[in-house]
């Protein structure tokens, strides 16, 4: 067993069994045992019966009360039920527990009741002991208010258009540990349980729930109400419990099939459910099909909440988002809506098996969630609307996002060790979501498409309705490979993939060419976005990777095979073995690795071989080099000049190819990676060469692809449209040709409409650049008259796109004021988008220092408003960071965490990497400044 694993094993061991853990980010580690945020498995829960009523803007106000009844299996003598409740009103007197043994309901004496509430444990102790292998029944009541967070069961609100009210409605959002702020209950993912609902509330409401509705009848006592009695589900985690009351509408799917499904929005809102309808059961089906396994409930409900913290959540059979995420509307929304809108269904539809019937045993493996269904998600896209060209765009993407988050020190294992419940809000993030992603597709192409699905397929079939781990999955894929004879028998899934998963980072391939023999030899070492660090790191240091080799060369052009030719393999110890390769092409001849970005690595050529791609590329035959491998060489060769791994000149002169390039992903790939460089020098006198650089790049492409014109057609492929609005933007925003003044025309023809909310001659899908240049060259006449626009608008994607346009302005007096109002909901600014319009303003070059002098004067108020999920404080950080170059400002930061260690206590990884951010810039723009003018400008 390598170090690496060893290393790996002890700190899972730790996340179960204890972890160092700090409530100050900047304060020495301390041993803290997980043992006392877990729950006892003394025991287990095995069906809930929950009542809950619900009051909203009654004569009660906004409250809920019920009671649960929990059937419990007695798994060791215990002396006291422990269970999860937190700002709930439970009486003491009207508890009660039973003992189950047929007909004999003998009841169990109480001794007492307490919260702990550090731990959200209500405990309940008994005067006798509650006897192993025996079942009981364990009764409580409860109360409480609707929450105005977006957490638990929260109230949410909207104006109907037609009669200009205020309505309401309530939802629950329970993941990850928020069941316990609706009912008592076992709120941790591997105590499943049955759970049979029973909603009451007003007769002119709706509820909903995970099953399908039974019996609604008459509440003798309470005129006017109802109690709708749900059927039982099947055995699920606390956390996909969902429930709602409201007054939406719903229209149902026709798709042929035996689940009921059906989408529900507001009424004045309900004309925008018909992509969704679509695509729900055919996604539906695609991953039936696919997973060889059946959806195992009768019925599907969809519904679009105007307040939701999330984009969406899998709720078992009510799967909740935000409107922006299931609502399209042809003439309104853009392509790049409906591509999103699309992207969201799979993704949670995906969670109905990964997820939902196999769920992960603790919070470590929630990349098994996240990865797998943001991995799958892309296949259904795919399947849906092959001409999108969508699981090309996914994989570049997550990979090239994986690159940037991944490289720094302070990021961690995909597996992450969680031991305080407060920490895994903080790990819902680019590791889980884009690398697990990404890992999951390296090994869909190492394995083969029939070996992977077989094996996962094998997976989901065994731990069904039940939990697994990640060794789970290796060994389902392990099984599969060796009866197929993919890996050797003496090579295991889980000795690859753990090198993955349970450390950081990952590798750059260092390849060196002897011309002499025809010959390489190949090593590895961990890639850091760090201007100083060593080129060759210390054993210590250097972890090691299983790393799957594929290439081609000048002759095969084979940029089809993805499977690899060969391994970098580690030794015992967790240390690269290097690799020799033999027969390789002549000196004139290039070579390059990774085909199609198969894996989550980087290469590093020796200087020939660049200057053999470059000369490839510049020439009239670049697109011999497949499109996806063209976007990688420009992303490492960036990458790798950031770091002082090689000159800038090879990346400049590398990126010179773009002036013939016609395809979208190569530009995607350049002007991400050349934002980066943008950021360092917006606040220098070097701001000027940079721009007319940039201005020389896109002057070619901007005109080939017609400039700020509407010439899309019906059948464009929506990569072709992405690519003309990402164009546009950069050209727009760097003053290349007549992009400015077109956009600004175009505004302001919008404008002179007499009715401008129903006629909009803007493009549709160019208007996010017209209305960001719009109002960052308009002023105060410019900018109202978009929010006016935002507050009579009716389409959610259309109101996102206003929000973050308003934060394009360089009037100081509106941003400031933009901001302000996001710490008042009366404004308009609902509090879902309060981090949507930070960071547009923060990413604004006029922005940034007023969007760090909020941050700094208003910590206290945000960290309130953002009650009870603070973790999105570090969406407020992160947007500042990465725009910090100086010493002075890192300085600043670092004072701002230490002096508010309460605040920061929940996101301390974050804190650690925004530090770490701030610097690298430093360091990149000590080494870099004097010299990229120069170099720009040779360009």
């Amino acid at each position: 067993m390598n170090r690496c694993v060893i290393f790996a094993i002890l700190l899972a061991y730790l996340a179960q069994n204890g972890c160092f853990c700090a409530d100050d980010p900047t304060a020495p580690k301390v041993y803290i045992s997980p043992e006392k945020y877990r729950l006892p498995r003394s025991v287990f829960p095995e069906l809930y019966t929950l009542n809950v009523f619900t009051h909203i803007n009654d004569e009660e106000g906004f409250k809920f009360y019920g009671d649960v009844r929990i059937k419990v299996n007695v798994i060791e003598n215990a002396k006291n039920i422990t269970l999860h409740a937190k700002n709930l009103n439970i009486s003491d007197a009207d508890i009660s527990i039973h003992r189950l043994k047929g007909a004999d309901m003998r009841q169990v004496s109480i001794n007492r009741t307490e919260f702990q509430e550090e731990f959200d444990f209500f405990i309940i102790h008994t005067n006798e002991v509650l006897e192993k292998d025996k079942q009981y029944n364990v009764f409580i009541p409860f109360k409480s208010d609707l929450s105005k967070g977006l957490l638990g069961f929260y109230r949410s609100s909207y104006m109907d258009k037609q009669s200009n009210q205020k309505r309401w409605m309530a939802v629950t959002q329970f993941e990850a540990t928020y069941a316990r702020l609706g009912f008592p209950c076992f709120d941790e993912p591997d105590m499943k349980a049955k759970f049979d609902i029973s909603l009451g509330h007003h007769k002119n409401y709706t509820a909903l729930s995970n099953m399908p509705i039974l019996t609604s009848e008459p509440i003798a006592n309470k005129s006017d109400w109802v109690l709708d009695k749900f059927d039982v589900t099947v055995p699920m985690s606390t956390y996909l419990v969902a429930y709602t009351i409201n007054d939406f509408e719903f229209r149902e799917s026709s798709a042929d099939g035996d689940v009921v499904f059906r989408i529900w929005a507001r009424r004045d809102a309900i004309s925008q459910v018909e992509y969704a309808k679509f695509v729900g059961p055919k996604v539906l089906k695609f991953f039936e099909k696919t997973f060889k396994v059946k959806y195992p409930l009768p019925k599907m409900d969809m519904i679009a909440i105007p307040d939701f913290s999330a984009g969406a959540m899998e709720n078992w059979g009510l799967i909740t988002y935000r409107e922006s995420a299931l609502l399209f509307q042809p003439n309104i929304s853009s392509s790049s809506s409906q591509n999103h809108v699309a992207s969201v269904i799979a993704h949670e539809l995906a969670h109905q098996w990964f997820g939902n019937l196999v769920t992960m045993r603790w919070w470590v493996d929630l990349w098994l969630n996240e990865g797998f269904a943001t991995y799958v998600a892309s296949l259904g896209v795919q399947h849906l609307h092959p001409e999108w060209n969508a699981f090309q765009e996914e994989s570049l993407e997550n990979t090239v996002s994986v690159f940037e988050f991944d490289a720094l020190k302070s990021s961690h294992p995909v597996s992450v060790p969680i031991a305080n419940p407060n920490q895994i809000s903080s790990i819902f993030d680019r590791i889980s979501y884009d690398k697990g992603s990404t890992i999951i597709r390296m090994m869909h192409l190492f394995l083969g498409h029939e070996v992977f699905f077989n094996g996962i397929s094998n997976y989901l079939n065994t731990y069904r309705y039940n939990n697994a781990e990640q060794d789970n999955l290796w060994e389902a894929l392990t099984e599969e490979a060796h009866k197929n004879e993919v890996l050797d028998e003496h090579i295991t899934v889980k000795e690859i993939m753990d090198t993955w998963t349970l450390q950081t980072g990952y590798p750059i391939v260092n390849i060196t060419r002897n011309y002499e023999n025809n010959s390489a030899t190949v090593t590895q070492y961990r890639f850091l976005k760090n201007p100083t660090q060593p080129k060759k790191l210390t054993d210590n240091d250097n972890p090691c990777w299983w790393v799957p080799l594929s290439y081609t060369t000048e002759e095969e052009l084979d940029f089809n095979t993805t499977e690899p030719k060969t391994w970098l393999e580690c030794d015992t110890n967790n240390q690269p073995i290097h690799k020799e390769l033999i027969d390789l092409p002549e000196k004139e001849d290039w070579i390059i690795f990774n085909i199609q970005m198969a894996g989550l690595y980087k290469i590093r050529y020796d200087e020939h071989n660049w200057n053999l791609l470059i000369k490839q590329l510049t020439g009239p035959e670049f697109e011999k080099i497949s499109t996806l491998n063209r976007a990688a060489l420009i992303n490492d060769a960036l990458d790798l000049a950031w770091n002082g791994d090689q000159d800038y000149s090879i990346a400049l002169k590398l990126i010179k190819y773009l002036k013939q390039e016609k395809e979208y992903l190569p530009w995607r790939a350049a002007l991400s990676t050349l934002n980066d460089i943008a950021r360092m020098l917006r606040r220098t006198s070097q701001y000027g060469a940079f721009k007319e650089y940039v201005q020389k790049i896109l002057r070619p492409i901007y005109l080939r692809l017609g400039g700020l014109n509407a010439n899309r057609k019906q059948n464009d492929r929506l990569d072709l449209v992405k690519h003309k609005v990402l164009v546009s933007s950069w050209a727009c925003r760097f003053d290349v040709e007549d992009c400015k003044e077109k956009a600004l025309s175009m505004f302001s023809n919008w404008m002179k409409e007499e009715d401008p909310d129903k006629n909009n001659p803007v493009p549709l899908d160019l208007r996010s650049v017209v209305y960001c240049t719009a109002v960052r060259h308009g002023g105060d006449r410019e900018w109202q008259f978009l929010w006016n626009r935002y507050s009579k608008s009716n389409v959610g994607t259309e109101k996102t796109l206003i929000l973050s346009s308003l934060g394009c302005s360089r009037e100081i007096w509106l941003l400031q004021r933009y901001l302000d109002w996001t710490l008042d909901e009366s404004t308009g600014v609902r509090k879902q988008d309060r981090t949507t319009v930070f960071k547009n303003v923060a990413r604004n070059d006029a922005g940034l220092l007023l969007a760090k002098s909020f941050l700094f004067d208003n910590v206290d108020e945000i960290y309130k408003n953002l009650q009870p999920d603070t973790s999105k404080l570090s969406y407020y950080i992160d947007a500042i960071a990465r725009g910090m170059v100086y010493t002075k400002e890192y300085s600043e930061f670092e004072s701002f965490f230490k002096n508010k260690p309460e605040i920061f206590s929940k996101i301390s990884r974050n804190v650690e990497q925004s530090l770490e951010t701030i610097r690298n810039n430093n360091r990149w723009q000590e080494q870099n400044f004097a010299k990229i003018g120069r170099l720009l400008s040779e360009f």
